[in-house]
């Protein structure tokens, strides 16, 4: 599996989420996945191609595990 910045690090973990939540995460204009960002310390990205056979996609969140679960909140 890769993630948009290139290999996974053991600090690499993947949400799958449902599609109508994806606006949600992002945000207008990127501001909540910027804020998040800015508070969890983690890195985030939300995959632009769904899962297969499925309406979810994947959002790629990597830091360590401390900073995961805040992002994760």
């Amino acid at each position: 599996m890769m993630t948009p910045y290139g290999a996974p690090s053991p600090y690499a973990y993947t949400i799958p989420v449902p599609n109508d939540a994806v606006g949600l995460i992002i945000g207008k204009n990127g501001e909540t996945i910027r804020r998040l960002q800015n508070e969890s310390g983690a890195r985030i990205q939300v995959a632009k191609m769904e899962i297969k056979d499925s309406n979810m996609r994947n959002v790629f969140v990597e830091g360590s595990h401390e900073k995961y679960l805040i992002a994760k909140e």
